[in-house]
């Protein structure tokens, strides 16, 4: 007697194809976090201004004064400038400025 070899060939029903075929999806949207819009920070700006006999200075000027007297007369780079400390002194029409600690001096309003 000759062994017969039995093929039976398995299918899904549809709904286990349904079935699997949401699970895929529900995994994919598992794996892939949701993006999040980001949130726009409001926009700050400062601006400070020393007023006195009649005159008014503001602060960014100063920085780009001591910024110019780096770069341009004492012949550094910008980016070499870390820290910078500025005294106004209105009754002297003067601001003296601080660099890195270590350089310093003064410019007439």
């Amino acid at each position: 007697m000759a062994a017969r070899k039995s093929v039976t060939k398995t299918t899904k029903k549809p709904v286990e194809a349904k079935a699997e075929a949401v699970k895929e999806v529900v995994a994919e949207e598992v794996k892939a976090p949701a993006k999040k819009a980001a949130a726009k920070a409001p926009v700050k700006t400062q601006e400070v201004y020393v007023q006195f006999g009649g005159k008014e200075v503001s602060v960014k000027d100063l920085t780009e004064k001591v910024k110019d007297i780096w770069t341009k007369e004492l012949g550094n780079k910008v980016k070499d400038m870390t820290d910078v400390k500025v005294y106004v002194k209105p009754e002297e029409n003067t601001a003296y400025y601080v660099v890195n600690g270590e350089v310093s001096g003064s410019m007439e309003l």
